[in-house]
């Protein structure tokens, strides 16, 4: 199979994936949408709106560490993307007020954050 033709098939297999994550989305199944979009990811890591979709699902389940990351790497791959900076807008703004001490977050090593003083 020449190298275009596998491309092809694979980036159709990842917006298959796509709109299989979009759908459970819509149904509130943010895990196998998590999922779906994570099959994407896997297929064709170079397409923003699968990390920013994915980050949104980590979105409604409150999981702000992976809401991060999704959006840092939407963000490479595309900087002007507006639903990126929303995201990392929102991602930004939690951490502002854990560290201020306005909301509970716990560290990586499960500590709570120092607020301000």
């Amino acid at each position: 199979m020449a190298p275009t033709v596998a491309s092809s098939a694979v980036a159709k297999q990842a917006e298959l994936r796509k709109q299989e994550g979009n759908n459970c989305f819509k149904k509130g199944r943010f895990g196998a949408a998590i999922d779906a979009y994570t099959e994407a990811i896997a297929l064709c890591p170079n397409v923003p709106i699968y990390w920013t979709n994915r980050a949104l699902c980590h979105r409604n389940r409150n999981d702000w560490k992976k809401v991060e990351e999704d959006c840092r790497t939407a963000v490479q791959l595309d900087h002007n993307s507006v639903k990126v900076g929303r995201l990392s807008q929102i991602s930004v703004f939690l951490d502002f007020l854990g560290i201020c001490g306005l909301i509970s977050i716990t560290t990586e090593i499960g500590g709570p954050l120092q607020g301000c003083s």
